[in-house]
């Protein structure tokens, strides 16, 4: 009987899987839905997309791993479609930040040389485009013929050719080394202030080394100004300091 059972039980187990199998609609490559892809956007909506992704995004020389917000090396790196479309827009809307210690230039310097002419166009159409000096002691006699590679390098060529425009913005390091001792200044503001009015100061002598160069002072002017804009922050700073 129970023989009997377990056949019964298994034909009956067969014809229901027979019948279920039967009942399923067939499939085939043309019932697939449609899946959306980046590349079938129409132009406009793919630049639109590049545009606000540039714009958005932050970019960093030496490389630091951004902790948030877009990250466009992935679709740098999908194919080579949306590497062309998308790397001009990016060097051309996206802030770059060049993290500049000891006044060494080089590594700027590097980069402007080995840039396609493609890519130094599109940097050329960036106006967010900052270099920011590390600061933590009055610049030695090295330090200042470092700038002077920088000014003499963007007066060869960067500045005769239309180059790219930097700005300038000062950080300071967490161990200052300021002219005067600590017990000298009245705060923290103060201190960083000197400092910075000191590299300016070393900055202007510049001149003389440089005087009849047009160009290479026209940058050194620039860099000038704008490190003098920062000083005169920390000088409000100082005037009206933060409370709470």
């Amino acid at each position: 009987m129970f023989q009997k059972l377990r056949r019964a039980s298994q034909q009956w187990a067969t014809k229901r899987r027979n019948s279920l199998i039967g009942t399923r609609p067939s499939q085939t490559p043309n019932d697939n839905p449609p899946t959306a892809s980046l590349l079938g956007l129409p132009p406009e909506i793919r630049n639109q997309i590049y545009t606000h992704l540039a714009s958005t995004t932050t970019l960093t020389l030496p490389p630091v791993r951004p902790r948030k917000g877009p990250r466009p090396t992935g679709l740098l790196l999908a194919n080579k479609q949306t590497h062309a479309e998308f790397s001009a827009l990016l060097l051309s809307q996206a802030n770059l930040l060049i993290w500049i210690s000891a006044l060494d230039f080089s590594s700027v310097i590097r980069m402007l040389r080995s840039l396609p002419p493609k890519d130094r166009e599109a940097l050329q159409r960036n106006p967010r485009l900052r270099i920011s000096v590390f600061l933590s002691h009055v610049p030695s006699r090295e330090e200042r013929r470092a700038v002077l590679d920088w000014l003499v390098f963007r007066g060869e060529g960067e500045g005769r050719n239309g180059g790219v425009v930097f700005r300038y913005d000062v950080h300071f390091s967490v161990r200052l080394r300021p002219p005067r001792p600590a017990s000298r200044y009245v705060n923290g503001y103060h201190m960083r202030r000197e400092l910075l009015q000191t590299l300016i100061w070393r900055l202007e002598q510049m001149v003389y080394a440089v005087s009849g160069e047009g160009d290479i002072n026209q940058e050194l002017v620039r860099m000038v100004g704008d490190l003098q804009a920062c000083a005169d922050v920390l000088g409000d700073v100082m005037d009206d300091p933060p409370t709470g």
